[in-house]
């Protein structure tokens, strides 16, 4: 069936966090191998350097594996920051008389530059703007040093061009990265623009309609609701005053669910709610649970006066999951029930029979 929102798997299975597992927990690791395997042999002055990074690398891999999800974000947020203020203390200590860079240390310098500012940007595609932010700042800090490195004649030489080359590089990889990021951000919007209805905030019947076939046979209830009389308001007060009803009917619904249902707006006054049965309650659990639910919203409503001091009613029909029956057949239980409640009176709620059985007489 549709799933309720799980803020916990949702977090999970986030486009940042999922490319932060990626980053933190085998990019880091794998560079830090790297980088180790590279220190052998190398220039005591590169093995600090070397040394600091991996230490700095490995620690940051290990905080993201074992924190708990809430405190990812503030690691995803500090990372860039510690590796900016690292670099930028080995520029401060590089130069005449100081640390100088060698043939090692400048191919880690070029090669990681462009790849971390790029990482930084995916990193942050939900934050493009701590993503540009970070990018500029390795930008300036990786240029600097090896601004520092040729002052202090780096050995092999290193030209004059190669300090802008850094440059260069490293803000086109944050020019075409801020442009992905925009690019994916519209993709992302229009996609859950697709699922919404404009006026409400509400899911639609596209959305609906797409949970339904990806719906599985596990026991839920399903609720259909009509505003009364809807007609009349739109003819008394106007269509903006129509609307202003929608709205806040879609708000006393969601208030009402806070959270325990998918509510969609089906289309004109009618909306659907899916509620979920709790793990391990039973039919009749469900039946008394979603029919306090939908009758707690048809009662606030009807106690709710809305712009204007317009009063409206719903009536509301229920059906309850067979095993394996589709969401569709479902709705369309849900939907009889809601015309009975309308023929005998509305303002009420009327429970579907189970499949195959027919109707109790009004």
């Amino acid at each position: 069936m549709t799933r309720l929102p799980d803020p916990q798997a949702d977090a999970r299975h986030s486009l940042p966090e999922r490319i932060g597992r990626l980053y933190f927990r085998v990019a880091l690791p794998m560079v830090a191998a790297s980088l180790l395997v590279g220190a052998v042999g190398a220039t005591p002055a590169s093995q600090r350097v070397i040394g600091g990074l991996v230490v700095l690398s490995l620690l940051t891999a290990a905080l993201h594996l074992l924190l708990p999800i809430r405190l990812h974000d503030p690691l995803r947020r500090l990372f860039p920051l510690m590796t900016i203020a690292f670099v930028t203390v080995v520029a401060g200590l590089s130069g005449p008389g100081g640390l100088r860079g060698d043939a090692l240390l400048l191919s880690i310098v070029l090669l990681l530059g462009p790849g971390t500012v790029l990482a930084w940007t995916l990193l942050f595609m939900d934050d493009p703007r701590m993503g540009r932010l970070t990018g500029l700042g390795l930008t300036a800090s990786a240029t600097l040093l090896l601004w520092r490195w040729q002052q202090s004649g780096l050995q092999p030489t290193l030209t004059g061009n190669t300090p802008l080359l850094m440059l260069v590089v490293c803000l086109t990889v944050v020019l075409y990265g801020a442009a992905f990021t925009d690019i994916n951000r519209r993709y992302a919007d229009g996609e859950r623009q697709r699922r919404r209805d404009p006026l409400t905030g509400l899911l639609n019947r596209r959305a609906f309609d797409e949970d339904s076939r990806a719906s599985d046979p596990d026991r839920w209830a399903l609720a259909v609701l009509d505003i009364d009389h809807f007609k009349r308001v739109n003819d008394t007060h106007g269509h903006t005053a129509g609307d202003r009803v929608l709205r806040g009917v879609a708000d006393v619904i969601l208030d009402v669910l806070a959270g325990r249902g998918q509510v969609y707006r089906w289309g004109g006054e009618e909306f659907a709610v899916l509620l979920p049965g709790l793990p391990g309650s039973d039919h009749t659990d469900l039946t008394v649970q979603a029919a306090a639910l939908i009758e707690d919203i048809r009662a606030e409503v009807a106690r709710r006066a809305f712009t204007g001091g317009q009063r409206v009613t719903l009536s509301a029909g229920l059906s309850l999951s067979a095993a394996g029956e589709p969401l569709q057949a479902a709705f369309e239980r849900a939907d009889s029930a809601l015309r009975r409640a309308k023929t005998s009176g509305r303002d009420r709620v009327v429970l579907a029979p189970p499949p195959g059985r027919p109707p109790a007489p009004p």
